[in-house]
């Protein structure tokens, strides 16, 4: 079953759903039809692995990741704050708690 044929009846309710479930964090735990849905989408888009904290190269895109990312989102990790040893400047990002 895809997620056209679960939503034949209900095109606005199968527009809605393909637009949100790539939305990292926003579909909680996924049944089987939209792990497929969106791993195949990751699998055309680069753009989209890289937003589902991917790298855009990565060709293995395991369950158990998407799952996660799909329940939980995107897990920023926290930039290190350090100095650049030639010029003394700081690099990176802060990020506030």
């Amino acid at each position: 079953m895809t997620l056209e044929e679960r939503y034949a009846d209900a095109s606005w309710l199968l527009e809605l759903y393909k637009e949100k479930l790539l939305e990292p964090g926003w579909a909680g735990e996924l049944d089987r039809v939209e792990l497929e849905y969106i791993k195949g989408c990751l699998k055309k888009s680069a753009s989209l692995r890289r937003r589902w904290g991917f790298r855009p190269s990565a060709k293995r895109l395991s369950e158990e990741r998407i799952r996660a990312v799909a329940r939980d989102g995107v897990v920023k990790k926290q930039a290190s704050f350090s100095f650049s040893r030639r010029r003394g400047k700081p690099q990176g990002v802060m990020i506030k708690p």
